[in-house]
């Protein structure tokens, strides 16, 4: 088992924008479940097989992993560094009042590029549940079930699991332990399912257009449209890609589609809002949608207004 404290493990650093770079907003937002803040400021992370830290100082961003990290870009496609941000900003900040808000309350957001398995199986933990009740099942099941990477400054991390570790007989754990409910069946019916497919699987899907990856994404029991939206929009770079939530269809029905009438959140409905938001934003739709989705979620907290 291995023990060691970040100050033994080597750091590096980039420059990068602070006005187009918020950590905080970035791993808060519903699209990530793994990062925690530590008192000094400093984002921990899992991400696959490797333990991370990050931090922004002005526009200094210092960072540092374990094991060492096997790909040299890393951050630049997870925080999707090469989307031009500023240029979302200048195009739709003018919208209308909400939009105006939601960039300026959240600048610095950004749609995060996710591995594509380890998205299915936390976003299959996310129906009909609150962000800190996700946080707290993934890292339930993760310490059962999930492998050891390392002990460092006294806390253990570990792996999501594996699909071949999910299997049906640990359904009931996952229940009671971990308080994922009706949802541990999903995941392990899902899992099954996946332990079928080629191993390269998830990772073909960013190659397909976002309709056939969400058409094959749909072919998982389990994956509905919403999970399919999340994982196609966090991981597979589909930026068109409208997640409809509760919220997000509260927002459709404020302020872009009075007209509807429905009390329910309907197949029709969910793909009208879907559409509309694309005929509004085009292929970034998915990422107005996040700043949308974010304020929403936080209108209580920050707005009393909104």
């Amino acid at each position: 088992m291995t023990t060691l404290s970040w100050k033994d493990i080597p750091h590096s650093s980039f420059e990068f924008e602070p006005e187009l770079l918020n950590l905080r907003w970035c791993f808060l937002s519903g699209q990530a479940f793994r990062w925690k803040e530590d008192p000094n400021g400093w984002w921990i992370g899992i991400v696959r097989d490797s333990v991370l830290r990050i931090r922004m100082d002005g526009s200094t961003v210092t960072w540092a992993a374990y094991p060492k990290l096997p790909w040299s870009d890393f951050w630049e496609s997870y925080l999707r560094l090469d989307f031009d941000l500023a240029a979302l900003y200048r195009d739709y900040e003018g919208f209308d009042q909400f939009v105006a808000y939601s960039f300026s309350r959240w600048r610095g957001l950004r749609v995060l590029s996710q591995d594509p398995l380890e998205t299915i199986t936390c976003f299959l933990c996310t129906t009909a549940n609150s962000i800190p009740r996700i946080t707290r099942a993934i890292s339930c099941m993760s310490t059962l079930y999930g492998q050891h990477i390392a002990t460092i400054d006294g806390i253990d991390y570990y792996t999501l699991p594996k699909p071949e570790a999910l299997v049906e007989e640990i359904a009931p754990v996952l229940d009671k332990r971990c308080g994922l409910g009706f949802r541990a069946n999903n995941l392990v019916r899902a899992m099954q399912d996946l332990r079928s497919k080629p191993t390269d699987w998830p990772q073909s899907l960013i190659n397909m257009p976002y309709p056939q990856a969400r058409a094959e994404l749909m072919t998982i029991r389990g994956i509905g449209r919403k999970v399919a939206d999340c994982v196609a929009l966090f991981a597979l770079r589909k930026d068109e890609a409208v997640p409809v939530d509760t919220h997000v269809w509260q927002i459709a029905l404020e302020l872009y589609l009075r007209e509807i009438k429905t009390k329910s959140l309907t197949t029709k409905v969910y793909e009208t809002i879907a559409e509309h938001f694309r005929s509004l934003f085009r292929d970034r739709a998915g990422w107005v949608q996040q700043y949308l989705f974010f304020s929403h979620l936080n209108r209580h907290r920050y707005d009393s207004t909104l």
